[in-house]
């Protein structure tokens, strides 16, 4: 998929999400909706056939629609399952994992809380974690969570992605960096 197709979805998905939250407030069940998305996108992404149920061009929206309430109806709202049939009318069932990601930035911006990417070259233990945690919420002023990959081509230290901003404290960029001042 082209870097312009995704970009347009994701377009498309923020757009559905910030009408989502604004429901949600409305309702007072921002938590609910936010964590009916969440189950949604998950049962979809561990279920393949249900995934491909869903996105299958030739099967009717009316089944796709009784499937949904099958699967969902007694476990999410009313809403989320309007929203999913929303979707699915307008045959973009595929952007639901968008639109859970999107929710979830936006309702994490209303609670002034930022996700940090520390990527490093083996796991870190939790004091370290908590430690990281503490200063990146006194630098930026916000509630921080955590997620971490392991990359062990950074050879060690770590990278740490903050919405657009990037704090790289790895070896592999220290010793590129020095290799460029040398020659």
């Amino acid at each position: 998929m082209s870097e312009a197709k995704v970009f347009n979805l994701s377009i498309v998905a923020d757009r559905y999400s910030i009408a989502f939250i604004e429901l949600a407030e409305k309702h007072n069940e921002l938590d609910k909706f936010n964590t009916d998305l969440a189950l949604v996108k998950q049962t979809i992404k561990e279920n393949r056939d249900l995934k491909d149920f869903l996105e299958h061009p030739l099967i009717q929206i009316n089944d796709k629609k009784e499937i949904i309430d099958r699967v969902f109806k007694d476990y999410i709202s009313v809403y989320t399952v309007n929203l999913i049939k929303l979707l699915i009318d307008k045959n973009r069932i595929f952007i639901l994992s968008l639109i859970s990601d999107h929710y979830k930035e936006h309702l994490n911006k209303k609670r002034n809380i930022s996700t940090a990417k520390v990527i490093t070259a083996v796991e870190i233990d939790e004091e370290t974690r908590n430690r990281l945690k503490e200063k990146l919420e006194n630098i930026f002023n916000e509630k921080i969570i955590i997620e971490t990959t392991i990359d062990k081509e950074i050879i060690a230290g770590m990278i740490v992605r903050i919405g657009d901003k990037i704090i790289d404290g790895s070896i592999k960029t220290k010793l590129e960096t020095m290799k460029k001042q040398l020659i």
